[in-house]
């Protein structure tokens, strides 16, 4: 119970931001809305269905890489970081208040509008919850590959401007929301190195999708790689304590 409270008062400040300006929920929902319509509409069900996938998996990802590695480093900015460290709270319990505090946000903006647009699409539901067993690696992935560069800079006025295009480059440019099929082959091996890359070819593994094409344990042997690298490179910066 006291490790709950702990994450608890890390948590709800960490929400609050989400409660003095709502307009950031109404807007992500009217872009989720106008994506499926559009895919809807030149791609058909098909189109919606890699939709769900790559909206649940961007989803994630960006929730863990744009909102809160940046929350992070704007405490570690602040100072707030480091008020937290002389506390009784633990690393853990820090970093997982944070991933509280911005679930709401993840349920309401992505994992909702997502399951509703694979009900259209007529993704079974066992595919869906297997789907969903994905958010999680991808939200902490998300988080730790931008906290390996969040927590090196200096210059606060930096922090958006780095996890802005970050998300951008990591989940619009590669072949999220457009299968890898759709690339020359010598280039599809390459760009599994892009963790949402191959988090997408496993949800779409997971779901049935057609247009793959790795089986899963390539994908996975990348993300495996991906961790090794990244979450060494942010814990190295997360000191805790009187380390």
């Amino acid at each position: 119970m006291r490790q709950l409270r702990q994450v608890l008062g890390i948590a709800v400040p960490s929400s609050k931001w989400m409660v003095r300006q709502p307009l950031w929920l109404f807007q992500s929902l009217i872009t989720a809305v106008g994506f499926a319509l559009i895919m809807l509409s030149w791609g058909g069900v098909e189109a919606l269905k890699n939709m769900a996938i790559a909206w649940l998996v961007a989803g994630a990802w960006g929730t863990g890489l744009n909102l809160i590695a940046q929350s992070i480093g704007w405490e570690k900015i602040e100072y707030e970081y480091e008020r937290l460290v002389a506390s009784p709270v633990s690393l853990p319990v820090y970093f997982a208040g944070h991933v509280l505090g911005h679930v709401p946000w993840l349920l309401a903006v992505d994992i909702g509008p997502a399951i509703l647009i694979a009900w259209v699409a007529g993704i079974p539901p066992l595919a869906v919850a297997a789907l969903l067993l994905l958010t999680p690696l991808a939200l902490v992935l998300g988080a730790f590959t931008c906290l390996a560069i969040v927590l090196r800079i200096k210059n606060p006025t930096n922090i958006s401007a780095i996890t802005n295009p970050l998300n951008t480059l990591t989940v619009v440019l590669p072949p999220v929301y457009y299968p890898l099929t759709a690339l020359p082959e010598p280039l599809r091996l390459p760009l599994l190195a892009v963790p949402t890359v191959s988090l997408t070819e496993l949800a779409r593994w997971v779901v049935g999708y057609r247009y793959t094409c790795f089986n899963p344990t390539m994908p996975a042997v990348m993300l495996a790689a991906w961790s090794v690298v990244a979450v060494p490179l942010a814990l190295k910066r997360m000191k805790w304590g009187m380390e």
